[in-house]
């Protein structure tokens, strides 16, 4: 179809992302297959960005398993938000949301602070609060 000579159409429409978009997402899962789909990616690529099969992409996406922390660093930056709800108001937010941006477990972020996992766990929790010295060495006050 010939448009008219004084009509000028510049508006550009976005194709629509399909049916496994979501449009509220609400897991880890969800947010993963979203950013996917956004970007226009497969599956395969997504693994081979986070260095997992393509399996693991699949279970994360449909909410079978969920990643381990040592792929939260990946999924923070592919994601450019962090998705998991972390109280930074609190000491034990802070703790946690350390963790989660550097991909520790307890028993990893225990070693680095010379503690047991479990005080870990138990600062994440607000059952006991982390010497001065130990907040320092995580730049957290």
């Amino acid at each position: 179809m010939v448009a008219l000579p004084f009509y000028s159409l510049d508006e550009k429409i976005a194709k629509p992302y399909g049916y496994q978009y979501i449009e509220k997402p609400s897991t880890l899962g969800e947010f993963i297959r979203n950013r996917r789909i956004e970007l226009g990616l497969f599956q395969k690529d997504i693994a081979l960005q986070f260095g997992v099969s393509e399996d693991s992409i699949t279970y994360w996406e449909n909410n079978r398993s969920i990643p381990q922390i040592k792929f939260y660093p990946k999924i923070i930056k592919f994601l450019e938000f962090n998705p998991f709800e972390v109280d930074i108001k609190t000491i034990g937010g802070k703790i946690k949301n350390y963790r989660y941006l550097n991909g520790l477990s307890h028993k990893q972020m225990g070693k680095l602070l010379s503690v047991d996992a479990s005080t870990v766990r138990a600062w994440e929790f607000g059952k006991n609060r982390p010497k001065q010295l130990k907040l320092v060495m995580l730049e957290i006050s």
